[in-house]
């Protein structure tokens, strides 16, 4: 047990990780429960999908639940169903594996993925990174035009 004053800097159990194939060196922490969104992860390439808790479509599909199956499971398998496919032609889930972003070979330092995003390794650096980072974001992230028609 440590000191109950000392505060937790590592509450997202993040960690530098290094891709297996490229050795590109990237970043792996636990989703913040602060924010209001879920992460779905392509499972054939590095994009991830934003799906905001306010989106209308994924209230929508929330609300239809049954009230006695309301489980994350549950909510994750309505998305993913009801989510566009990745431009690469990959579906995207909850569960996929992540990816290095520079040659998308699976990391396999990260066996359990559900709840754990992934970041170059520059993002913990101590310079600024917002052009970078801005970069990244709109190469690897849709938050737009994420549901089927």
């Amino acid at each position: 047990m440590g000191d109950p004053d000392e505060v937790d800097d590592n509450w997202l159990n993040g960690e530098e990780v290094a891709c297996p194939e490229c050795h590109e060196r990237l970043y792996r922490l636990d989703h913040s429960p602060f924010l209001d969104c879920h992460f779905l992860y392509c499972d054939s390439c590095p994009m991830r999908v934003d799906v905001s808790y306010y989106d209308k479509t994924f209230r929508t599909i929330a609300d239809a639940l049954p009230s006695e199956d309301r489980t994350y499971p549950t909510l994750m398998a309505a998305l993913e169903a009801r989510l566009r496919q990745c431009d690469c032609g990959g579906r995207f889930r909850d569960s996929a594996p992540r990816r290095c972003h520079r040659c998308s070979t699976v990391l396999t330092a990260i066996s359990e993925p559900s709840g754990v995003d992934v970041w170059p390794g520059w993002w913990t650096d101590e310079t600024d990174t917002g052009s970078l980072e801005e970069a990244f974001t709109a190469r690897y992230f849709r938050t737009e035009d994420l549901w089927e028609h």
